[in-house]
């Protein structure tokens, strides 16, 4: 939804930096059926071991129609990095990032984790428990 970039990350390997301004409140990233692919755990476990561990560091793990199920982003998004304060935020269902606050040009984009995938605990090596989204 809005112009990024690639970049080495202070934070962690690969991150999504911002190629232009943003104003707080804008709808950064949106997720869409027709590109980024839903992914059962039925459907997970017929991969082979290796695009497997791809999609365990890429893709989210959510709950979707009663089921778990991944989340693989065909865009930059895959590369968003986590942050405890940051500078996008998961909407309640989990369709959109929005701008918490102005993100100038060439700034890195970062998420909580934690807002919206079931195993952020386990990819960030923590205790942390995943945030209900009625705790909110």
């Amino acid at each position: 939804m809005v112009s990024t970039r690639l970049n080495q990350s202070p934070i962690h390997g690969t991150g999504v930096f911002a190629a232009e301004p943003i104003k707080k409140g804008q709808v950064v990233w949106r997720f869409d059926p027709r590109i980024d692919l839903q992914i059962s755990e039925n459907e997970f476990r017929s991969f082979p071991s290796v695009f497997q561990d791809y999609l365990k560091t890429y893709a989210y793990t959510v709950m979707m129609d009663g089921e778990r199920k991944l989340i693989l982003c065909a865009d930059h998004a895959k590369h968003v990095n986590h942050s405890d304060n940051p500078n996008l935020l998961d909407t309640l269902d989990s369709t959109q990032d929005v701008a918490a606050r102005d993100i100038e040009a060439g700034e890195e984009l970062t998420c909580n984790y934690f807002d919206f995938d079931l195993e952020a605990a386990a990819k960030l090596g923590r205790e942390k428990t995943y945030k209900e989204k009625n705790a909110r």
